[in-house]
């Protein structure tokens, strides 16, 4: 048994191109398309020749099209 066998479901804090497009319901090409044109966040890392982007940034950039902000909710006011 590996040392990291105890951790089940680990989900990724960075991921790559097809799986950000995919979380944010996009296809892969408009992604991209949207990713050049600064629309969307910029990778925030790179594994080789893997551009890697940070899901909690992609959950920002949708809190605030969203209209969500974090710093306070309806709940805090």
């Amino acid at each position: 048994m590996g040392k990291f066998t105890a951790i089940a479901n680990i989900i990724p804090r960075l991921i790559d191109e097809e799986t950000a497009a995919h979380y944010l319901g996009r296809s892969r090409t408009r992604f991209r398309e949207q990713v050049a044109r600064g629309e969307l966040p910029a990778p925030s890392d790179q594994n080789g020749n893997v551009k890697l982007w940070d899901v909690r940034v992609l959950d920002r950039y949708v809190d605030q099209r969203s209209g969500i902000d974090d710093t306070l909710s309806g709940w805090d006011r």
